[in-house]
């Protein structure tokens, strides 16, 4: 559970910060709402190095020791993330949220009895508190214990299932319907819900039951997207959509077809695509013997299910490796996925990234990496100008660096997954093929950071977010005519 008093979504919020900031300048408050806006920008060092500067005045500060202990657990560095919530709860033996937060982490470190504990803790303390029950909830379920998951999830949100974020316009507010999983695998949406035009409602598709009337709203975001970890939430998601007579972007029944094994069969069927080879293998099948009897060879890659940037994905070189990297993965089932080396001559993999918004393709970035397992927070970018120069021509004239052929293929993969918003992920062969790393609702799109080196790519982020923005409007029941946009936004629309 993050601390934030709202989310932002542009850098015009960011300026008006830092104009009261001028004004004020030991307002510990703003100094705080400042690092959480650096952090909803995915601008993460600044943002660290922001909360810390809050820690410096207060070091009791809560929101900032919270919200630097849930970055260090997204980044997968566990040991910093205890390291906060404990001192958390040192000054806030009380708040239940660091309870939550400390429980989170013990479960990701195999310690369940400890997680159990923290979380029983948070509900002596409110026997009502949503958050303790949903990790209870999550632990009993990933533990094999559906009634006690079951209960506890009930219990998580039978009083309430939704929260609406406070609006900041003066106008009639476009009211966004945001459907929300309880075992995550969201769109990273944000960036997008504008709260000087929208007022948005989340809602958690978990605590949906028949007869209830949902929040006033006017369209409905659909942004629950990994369709192989929420399935049951994506099929809830579709038993709500008979409460409302608004449109829905992404019907959860599209979304449902985006899983990765499902995309190997149904886009590997368009000319010019290459999708590596994706089997869901329960556990114990994942044997030297087992694999080659059923015609895997080596290397390999093992991932997880539900997992994304990289968490709990493998690469096997070996049979040899396999129970080494059993270790390192959870899961009762997981994927098996053909290797395919796509390295240029120049020993670097390059993997594009291109979203489908409203029909229309959108160039998101190009990773260089000289690692099979490419993330643009880790390619080779921001030390390689010839890198940033590369990617600049990418996002400035798609057609001409991809050519031809390779658009109409997109073009074909959009059609088929018949996403309003979404993506894929991809790099091209020796044949010009496509090879399909990821196609999905999940794919993330943040603002680039305000170095000067980065500043080729804020035009393609700002026309990403102009065009989600517009879709959400032109779906709307209550759309005005002229939806006004931030600044930036406005002028590269």
């Amino acid at each position: 559970m993050r601390i934030a008093s709202r989310l932002y979504s542009d850098e015009e919020q960011l300026a008006e910060i830092d104009r009261r900031l001028a004004r004020l300048p030991d307002a510990l408050d703003l100094r705080f709402e400042r690092a959480c806006c650096l952090e909803d920008l995915g601008w993460n060092e600044a943002a660290s190095q922001a909360y810390f500067a809050v820690l410096q005045r207060d070091p009791a500060h809560l929101g900032s020791l919270t919200n630097l202990g849930l970055m260090a657990r997204q980044d997968g560095d566990l040991t910093t993330a205890h390291t906060f919530f404990t001192r958390a709860l040192v000054h806030h033996p009380l708040a239940t949220i660091a309870l939550v937060n400390l429980g989170r982490v013990f479960l990701d470190q195999g310690e369940v009895a400890s997680a159990v504990k923290q979380y029983m803790t948070a509900l002596d303390l409110d026997p009502e508190f949503f958050a303790a029950h949903h990790g209870l909830a999550m632990l009993y379920e990933n533990s094999g214990d559906p009634d006690r998951a079951q209960y506890h999830m009930k219990r998580a949100f039978e009083k309430r299932a939704s929260w609406t974020r406070p609006y900041a316009g003066t106008a009639a507010p476009l009211r966004v319907l945001l459907l929300v999983s309880a075992r995550g695998g969201d769109i990273v949406s944000h960036p997008f819900l504008d709260d000087r035009i929208m007022e948005t409602t989340i809602f958690v598709v978990e605590g949906f039951r028949d007869g209830m009337v949902l929040p006033a709203h006017d369209v409905v975001f659909n942004s629950i997207g990994d369709a192989d970890r929420c399935r049951e939430p994506l099929e809830g998601a579709r038993a709500l959509r008979i409460a409302s007579t608004a449109a829905v972007i992404n019907n959860p029944d599209s979304v449902l077809a985006t899983g990765r094994a499902a995309n190997a069969e149904r886009l590997g069927r368009i000319t010019g695509v290459v999708v590596p080879r994706t089997e869901r293998v329960v556990r114990s099948a994942v044997t030297a013997a087992e694999l080659a009897a059923d015609g895997w060879t080596f290397p390999l890659l093992v991932r997880t299910p539900g997992h994304h940037a990289g968490r709990y994905f493998e690469h096997v070189a070996e049979p040899a490796a396999i129970p080494e990297m059993l270790a390192r993965v959870p899961g009762d089932a997981l994927f098996v996925i053909e290797f395919v080396d796509l390295r240029d001559a120049d020993g670097f993999l390059r993997k594009y990234r291109v979203l489908f918004v409203d029909g229309r393709i959108y160039p998101a970035h190009l990773a260089i990496s000289r690692d099979w397992k490419v993330h643009y927070f880790s390619a080779d970018m921001a030390d390689r100008p010839d890198h940033r120069v590369e990617e600049q021509r990418f996002l400035n004239d798609m057609a001409a660096t991809l050519g031809a052929a390779v658009l109409e293929t997109l073009e074909q993969i959009g059609r088929v997954l018949g996403l309003d918003y979404g993506g894929v992920d991809f790099g091209i062969d020796l044949a010009r093929n496509v090879v399909i790393f990821e196609a999905n609702a999940t794919m993330a799109v943040y603002a680039p950071a305000a170095e000067e080196r980065w500043a080729y790519r804020k035009p393609t982020y700002e026309a990403i977010v102009a065009a989600v923005r517009a879709l959400i409007a032109s779906r709307s029941a209550a759309a005005p005519q002229d939806v006004p946009q931030s600044r930036e936004n406005t002028n590269n629309g």
